[in-house]
């Protein structure tokens, strides 16, 4: 496992990225959501306002800067996104690798250390330790399995 080629930041999420990406992507989704209506709700009200009574100073806001509040708050939910990926790939993106490798390592295939990118901050930690345990064991008589 010399070669790592860079992983593709959307399109491979395992178990646990879903989770960390889903934890912080459904509330900022539920706010984006939340304020978009209410903007467009008064945004409705406004014409009514317009042509049966006198605008409010909220209601003037709203209507003057509603491309700026509607624009600002789904870039927002843009880079949350983005940056939920990016945080999930970098903390548990090597996963399934690493269990992938300790497979081949139990059942005596190869006896290789296991590496990951300088990024996997979590999965280098571990693997200095797993490391130094494949080079301590022994050679087993027969190949081993995994329950």
């Amino acid at each position: 496992m010399e070669n790592f080629k860079r992983r593709r930041l959307f399109f491979h999420t395992n178990n646990y990225q879903r989770q960390i990406i889903k934890l912080a992507i459904l509330p900022c989704l539920a706010f984006c959501t939340l304020i978009t209506v209410f903007c467009m709700r008064f945004r409705i009200e406004m014409v009514d306002m317009i042509l049966y009574g006198t605008r409010s100073l909220t209601m003037h806001l709203i209507d003057k800067w509603l491309i700026v509040i509607v624009a600002g708050l789904w870039s927002f939910f843009i880079f949350i996104f983005y940056q939920s990926f990016k945080i999930s790939l970098d903390l548990v993106g090597a996963v399934r690798r690493i269990n992938r490798d300790l497979d081949t390592t139990i059942r005596g295939e190869t006896r290789l250390h296991i590496k990951a990118r300088d990024c996997d901050e979590l999965a280098n930690e571990l693997l200095q330790r797993v490391n130094i345990l494949i080079d301590n064991l022994p050679m087993p008589a027969k190949p081993l399995t995994i329950r």
